[in-house]
């Protein structure tokens, strides 16, 4: 494998040989499937023979897992599980895993992700599994060297910012921007270039609420358009997606800053700013109240 075509997300883990375990929390929630892509291609290209297989939480429940992690292939020589999400395990699921790599398979290679952060920072700490909880911007960066990778072997020219705003519009989830982005190049075919017009165009936004919008809002300090897309957020979005969310904004308004889409004034910016820096470290723990209650919370402050 070429040097330097793996994400710098993983190039400590894809430069030593497979651990028994990965394991992504933080922004990292939506890297698993790229991680699994990753080791396919370097193994691909090292000419080992392997399997991919995506469990749901059904096939959780349907068969031993224990058993099938240690059962060896008569066709391959390493078998690679993508996990489903840990926070939506039962706790005799979660208890299995960190027993099984109490001593594990050599030939089995387990891919987890955890949306619940206080749990993944407990579950991190299990034997034989290496972790990471990427920053936001990491994950964004990994995606979007995938996406630009995979524009130009498709023919296409996908720029880095493009890619970046891919990454965002899709949620920060590699099986979204892979799906996203095969009907965007679709969609240009013969055209050479990917712009965020066509993103934007083609590609099904991944969220309840649309960062742009949100951040335009903050901007302009409409207090009504910002609760109302919070309080729609705040119904169905997991823990995580809180994280998102704030990074999300941050990019949208250093875009507004550098005059890309819109204007803000400085003050306005600094100030929005580091309201989004106080809801980061609140989400990472320094504080007792609910996502939800820290954005609403934080939010208002800079709407007065």
């Amino acid at each position: 494998m070429k040097r330097g075509a793996e994400s710098p997300a993983f190039q400590a883990w894809l430069g030593r040989p497979p651990a028994p375990a990965y394991f992504l929390y933080g922004a990292g929630v939506g890297l698993a499937g790229l991680l699994a892509a990753e080791w396919e291609r370097r193994m691909r290209a090292e000419g080992v023979s392997f399997e991919t297989f995506r469990w749901t939480m059904t096939d959780m429940e349907r068969e031993s897992p224990t058993m099938a992690w240690r059962s060896p292939s008569f066709f391959s020589r390493v078998r690679i599980f993508v996990l489903p999400d840990l926070a939506e395990m039962k706790k005799v699921h979660r208890d299995e895993v960190k027993a099984y790599l109490e001593a594990p398979e050599p030939s089995a290679m387990l891919i987890l992700h955890g949306t619940d952060f206080r749990q993944a920072k407990t579950f991190a700490g299990a034997a034989n599994l290496l972790s990471a909880a990427p920053r936001d911007e990491q994950a964004v960066e990994a995606l979007a060297r995938h996406a630009v990778a995979a524009a130009k072997g498709a023919g296409a020219a996908l720029s880095s910012d493009s890619a970046a705003f891919l990454a965002r519009w899709t949620g920060i989830s590699f099986e979204a921007l892979e799906a996203e982005l095969g009907k965007v190049l679709a969609f240009t075919a013969g055209r050479g270039a990917v712009t965020e017009e066509d993103i934007r165009a083609v590609c099904v936004f991944r969220g309840e609420v649309n960062p742009f919008h949100l951040a335009e809002a903050l901007v302009r300090k409409d207090r009504a358009a910002c609760l109302s897309m919070l309080r729609r957020f705040s119904e169905t979005a997991k823990d995580e997606e809180f994280h998102q969310l704030n990074g999300a904004v941050a990019w949208v308004l250093r875009d507004r800053v550098r005059g890309k889409g819109g204007t803000v004034s400085p003050a306005r910016a600094a100030e929005i700013f580091e309201t989004l820096s106080r809801i980061d470290r609140d989400l990472k723990g320094e504080s007792r109240l609910s996502p939800r209650q820290i954005y609403e919370i934080r939010v208002l402050s800079v709407l007065a």
